[in-house]
């Protein structure tokens, strides 16, 4: 009887894994991005995450020379014609000068040319950006520490910044004791920080009146209306890769978008927010917690960040303009995926529930600052662990252990 009973709970319990099995792999690709997101947000939302960020700079010497792309940003050439072609033209020359011009005879080689190139290779092969963090969502609270990290042979140089947000209150705390203990000791500093954490709120008297606690339960919904704007075709169910091996991933999803498409989701979330404030304020009278000019003002936040976001990120009118905003390096940067329609690879990995166990977002694009012409190319991995009891390395933030750097009048 005893032995029927234990075939019995282990016939359950197989037929419940095939089962969970069965549901996943029915599901289309989309959904199930979809689905682990709203998972990740709305039930498993407590949780530990590592990762690190990749960035590296490759010489590209000739227009032929693609096989420099690494291995893990390979699969997004393969697949996409468009990306190849921005890599043929980050491969060549900058344009010549007048002066370059009457050097024609002169031997390539002995031109200055990517002169730099060989040290920022070398530099950024050996830079990276390690980090750790927990979240707890139900408490409206992030850690995150990232760590700036230079290593190679015989040196190793390392930076932590433990920053610490909290969601409900709009504020963040940051630990730059790395650098701190060295320039409160510099004389005549304006502003001793010791130990203490630097702290960059939202003053209270304007968040005072703000349905802030509305908006986050929005927030849900606008992300998930985010996804819904890309075509379902951009999702591809692949085998597991390496990286997804590692984390013991079952299924993977990848999504393929570019800047265009970007915008579309970004502007699709950002509406969807400002729409439920709407709602919101449709619904609210005067015996509400928050009155409906409360839900407007808000909203009117919302659409002034969404114009002026564009503004800076998409708008035509700025493409071909090189003076003002566009004439700063990153905006610089900025332009260049305006123009080139590069694409970003992000890659889903699931566990056997269904839940989003890791993530990676993989680009690579032309990169031309004065005499240095090449490719710059990214990769960021993230692994998730679920838990009940996300660990918070960094002590709660106090009006004892923190400056509040934004009502500090020797620093206005």
């Amino acid at each position: 009887m005893r032995l029927n009973f234990k075939k019995l709970i282990l016939t359950m319990a197989v037929a419940g894994i095939v089962s969970a099995c069965s549901h996943i792999n029915d599901n289309s690709p989309d959904k199930m991005v979809r689905t682990g997101v709203q998972q990740m947000i709305l039930k498993d939302n407590r949780l530990n995450f590592s990762g690190s960020f990749q960035g590296e700079y490759h010489i590209n010497p000739n227009t032929n020379n693609e096989d420099e792309i690494s291995s893990d940003t390979s699969e997004i050439n393969k697949t996409n014609e468009t990306h190849n072609n921005l890599l043929n033209t980050a491969s060549k020359s900058l344009p010549q000068t007048e002066a370059d011009d009457d050097d024609d005879d002169d031997d390539d080689e002995s031109k200055p040319k990517n002169s730099l190139a060989p040290f920022f290779e070398q530099f950024s092969q050996s830079f990276s950006v390690p980090f750790t963090g927990a979240i707890d969502i139900r408490k409206g609270q992030m850690e995150i520490i990232p760590e700036i990290r230079y290593e190679n042979k015989n040196v190793l140089v390392s930076f932590k910044f433990p920053t610490y947000i909290d969601f409900k209150n709009l504020s963040l705390y940051a630990d730059v004791s790395a650098i701190t203990h060295l320039l409160d000791k510099i004389p005549y500093t304006r502003m001793v920080i010791d130990d203490k954490y630097l702290q960059f709120a939202v003053p209270k008297s304007q968040i005072k009146n703000m349905p802030i606690s509305d908006l986050l339960k929005s927030l849900p919904k606008s992300i998930d209306d985010g996804y819904a704007a890309i075509d379902r075709d951009a999702f591809k169910k692949v085998n597991v890769d390496e990286y997804g091996k590692t984390l013991k991933a079952k299924y993977q999803v990848n999504l393929n978008i570019d800047y265009a498409l970007m915008q579309k989701i970004d502007n699709t979330m950002l509406e969807s927010l400002s729409k439920a404030l709407k709602e919101a304020a449709d619904k609210a009278d005067q015996n509400s917690k928050y009155k409906p000019e409360d839900y407007a003002a808000l909203q009117n936040k919302i659409d002034e960040f969404t114009s002026t976001f564009n503004s800076y990120f998409f708008d035509e009118h700025d493409s071909d303009d090189d003076s003002g905003v566009f004439k700063k390096p990153y905006f610089g940067l900025i332009k260049q995926f305006k123009n080139n329609q590069i694409p970003i690879q992000y890659n889903y990995y699931f566990d056997l529930k269904g839940r989003i166990i890791g993530m990676r977002e993989q680009l690579a694009f032309p990169k031309e600052v004065g005499s240095i012409a090449g490719t710059v190319k990214t990769d960021t991995k993230i692994h998730l662990k679920y838990t009940t009891n996300p660990k918070f390395t960094m002590q709660p933030p106090t009006p004892q252990n923190s400056i509040d750097i934004m009502s500090r009048r020797e620093l206005n």
